[in-house]
């Protein structure tokens, strides 16, 4: 049965056993980018761990003065490594050391940025690596990165190769994201229908009619959030969980009618991690996610993947991965051994089965992109961005990703409250045309969350907002002003 809730949830600090047991020793592979989180390292006093929603996110600074982080790791052989990390220091010195050799950089950035290092060498066996910051201001590091230089320039020749930037998607203007889910709960009543009724009991054709009448270019539909039930009949799931599918292919009934009005569709895709508002034990179990070594759960999520995008083919644009620190660092739940990344290319790879130019993307949140493996930037919270050329990132923690944003329209990303009404929008009409205006001179879109009831439908305040935002895109009769922009929003979901 899905979980209802009488209240939100606070995204609260959780247990002291998503930390762990502090410095271990790390294995290196040589063959792959080798993830080494903050909670791997030993740490001065001045520092502490970050943890929230079940999940250790980085180490941030008590006091502003001398900062220092040791790591032990075991190379199968003597060979240099290029070093980089994930910070958030302003102004700060930042010398790294090991086996003698010695490197500092002084970091500019304003925001988290992934920051480059220089080299280090290797001995075979157990090596030390050392880390002192100097500075005046916050510092939060999440991980450093060590990487033979052999397999970062594989990573750049399949990234040009490989990385899609379609046109549909930079010229969209705006699309609408939905997480109906399971969990979706009426607007009334405590009851929410067992999954293949819920699935049985919506009508696709009357939902595809109301994105149409929204004048929306696509569709961001969640398969997923939170649990894993998906509305389609899956054999990859079915055979690790029973009750987790549905006989009716929703999803395919959906991809078909949109097609037919030239909608494009996006998939939204949450693993079933714990999360601050939503557990989903069972299914974790069974898949392997409880487990230090997340190899096995990582081969189950690709064989889903993989049936999914070969059952839907072209009709099946892109992909939006929530999470992705939680992939970035396997041992975000405090466990130790097995791998430490999720293999990025060969998830990539198994979204794209069946239509090669669909295009990807994994949340980093407030981070900088975890990955080269994807296409654009999955953009949580309401932004605005400049500098982009042809729609792309030029510089910064994004760079080389296409530009994008989703906001939730109303109170949060998918009606799991009970006894609740959908409150109105966030936002008027004169301040989403200024913005849509301004992404479509920039080529990016928005990707417009509308919260939806149990039975498919939307808020109906909601639905003639979007209607009046349609009819004067499309008649470009508008003079609106910019106005005063909104608060950016972050919601506190960035890592759902």
């Amino acid at each position: 049965m899905a979980n209802a809730q009488n209240k939100i949830d606070p995204y609260a600090e959780t247990g002291d056993h998503v930390i762990g047991d502090g410095i271990v020793t790390v294995e290196i592979n040589p063959n792959q980018i080798n993830v080494l989180t903050a909670r791997y390292a030993s740490i001065s006093p001045n520092l502490k761990p970050v943890v929230k929603n079940h999940m250790f996110l980085w180490v941030e600074s008590i006091t502003p003065e001398l900062h220092y982080l040791e790591w032990k790791v075991k190379s199968p052989k003597t060979d240099v490594y290029e070093v980089s990390t994930l910070v958030f220091a302003e102004e700060a010195s930042i010398e790294l050391s090991c086996n003698g050799q010695k490197e500092e950089v002084v970091n500019k950035a304003l925001e988290w940025s992934r920051l480059s290092l220089g080299s280090v060498r290797l001995n075979e066996g157990d090596n030390l690596i050392k880390m002192m910051v100097r500075t005046s201001n916050t510092f939060n590091l999440s991980s450093i990165e060590l990487t033979q230089p052999k397999i970062r320039q594989k990573i750049n020749e399949d990234t040009f190769v490989g990385r899609q930037y379609p046109d549909w998607f930079r010229d969209a203007g705006y699309g609408l994201m939905f997480q109906w889910t399971n969990r979706a709960t009426p607007e009334k009543g405590d009851t929410i229908k067992n999954w293949e009724d819920k699935v049985n009991d919506f009508d696709v054709e009357r939902f595809a009619n109301m994105v149409e009448q929204t004048g929306a270019s696509y569709v961001l539909w969640s398969i997923t959030w939170g649990q894993q039930y998906i509305s389609a009949p899956l054999k990859s799931l079915d055979k690790l969980i029973k009750g987790r599918t549905t006989k009716r292919d929703l999803l395919g009934e959906m991809a078909d009618v949109l097609d037919k009005k030239g909608i494009k569709l996006i998939f939204y895709y949450h693993y079933g991690y714990d999360c601050y508002h939503s557990v989903d034990s069972d299914w974790m179990e069974a898949s392997g996610g409880y487990k230090a070594d997340k190899t096995e759960l990582y081969y189950n999520i690709t064989n889903i993947l993989s049936e999914i995008g070969k059952r839907y083919k072209r009709k099946l644009h892109g992909w939006w991965f929530d999470g992705a620190q939680r992939y970035y660092d396997c041992h975000f739940d405090g466990s130790s051994g097995g791998i430490l990344s999720a293999p990025f290319e060969e998830m990539t790879q198994a979204a794209r089965r069946g239509n090669i130019e669909r295009i990807v993307s994994y949340n980093s949140w407030m981070l900088p992109s975890l990955t080269e493996y994807q296409d654009y930037f999955a953009g949580e919270g309401l932004k605005q961005f400049e500098g982009l050329k042809d729609g792309k990132f030029q510089e910064g923690p994004q760079k080389g990703l296409m530009a994008h944003t989703c906001f939730p329209l109303e109170r949060r990303w998918g009606h799991i409250d009970q006894n609740s009404k959908i409150v109105s929008p966030h936002f008027s009409a004169e301040i989403l045309i200024s913005r849509i205006k301004h992404a479509q001179e920039h080529r990016y879109p928005l990707s417009i969350n509308l919260e939806m009831y149990e039975d498919g439908s939307v808020s109906p305040e909601s639905l003639e907002l979007l209607k009046t935002i349609q009819k004067t895109m499309s008649t470009n009769e508008s003079k609106i002003s910019p106005g005063p922009s909104p608060n950016e929003q972050s919601d506190n979901e960035g890592a759902k």
